[in-house]
């Protein structure tokens, strides 16, 4: 029981790093990203072309991976969201599902869909009772903490209370002199930073291929579900008990099942609980 809870938290873990990225474009510019595990797997595989053939040194080339992740985020919105936001959100919505295409068709036309390994920065494990626990699951699970910790602490600063402004009304940020623009840069360079550490992260303890990132954008969208967009701990929170869901099911019951019984959980919230475990829900006149 204890190993399968702990792999559940290290899996987990990549599923709440993914929700936090959704999270963090949602309360920006209240457009839920549906290519941001591709905008996540693209500079990961820059991150193995720089460790693999290249011979980086790998913490060099992940810092270098997150420097292009930034600024991909500031491209897309620049140019591929911004244009259209402004007149629906609806329309930038299909926008991010044909940048999911896009950018998923880029990375199998120039790496194919063969997987490849990725580089640990520590391997081995440590015995904790009768639970073997991998070091690589600690790295993820304490990454993935600090990074729900660094983004609470972020929108209760004044650059992400704006940002958070923003994403509910337009006109009288502005009229205050808060710069859209630039909050838009801020918020979807980071979204697509905190993306790629987790397609490393669960390339690190898997493989890297053009699927790795789509389970993981299915997931962060039902981890965020479950634990309340309007949250950034409730994502975290909504990741964690995902993965550790579906290992239980996927061991005590069967692995096929372990999808859809997690699925089943959510909905099951949602009908307790609309906006989440988390979430601020409010009530709106239909």
């Amino acid at each position: 029981m204890g190993q399968v809870i702990v792999s559940g938290l290290q899996l987990g873990s990549s599923y709440a790093l993914m929700a936090l990225a959704l999270v963090l474009v949602l309360k920006a510019t209240a457009v839920p990203n549906f290519a941001m595990a591709e905008m996540g797997l693209l500079p990961a595989f820059l991150v193995w072309v720089a460790v693999g053939p290249l011979h980086w040194n790998l913490y060099v080339a992940v810092g270098c991976g997150l420097a292009v992740a930034f600024v991909l985020g500031i491209v897309v919105e620049r140019g591929f969201i911004r244009p259209i936001v402004r007149h629906s959100h609806l329309s930038a919505t299909f926008m991010t599902i044909g940048l999911f295409f896009l950018v998923n068709s880029i990375v199998a036309l120039v790496w194919g869909s063969d997987p490849r390994p990725l580089e640990a920065p520590v391997t081995g494990s440590f015995a904790l009772g009768g639970t073997v626990v991998p070091y690589e699951a600690i790295v993820t699970i304490v990454v993935a903490a600090a990074i729900m910790i660094g983004l609470e602490i972020f929108f209760r600063s004044p650059a992400g209370v704006q940002m958070r402004a923003i994403a509910e009304d337009r006109v009288t940020p502005r009229l205050l002199g808060v710069k859209l623009p630039r909050m838009f840069r801020i918020a979807w360079g980071m979204a697509t930073v905190v993306s790629t550490i987790a397609v490393v992260l669960t390339a690190q303890s898997t493989v890297l291929n053009d699927q790795t990132s789509q389970t993981l954008i299915l997931t962060g969208f039902v981890a965020a579900t479950l634990g309340g967009f309007s949250s950034v701990g409730g994502a975290f929170v909504g990741g964690l008990a995902l993965g550790v869901v579906e290992n239980l099911v996927g061991n005590y019951v069967s692995t096929a099942s372990a999808s859809a019984v997690s699925l089943l959980v959510v909905v099951a919230v949602l009908m307790i609980k609309p906006e989440g475990l988390f979430g601020r829900g409010g009530v709106r006149e239909i």
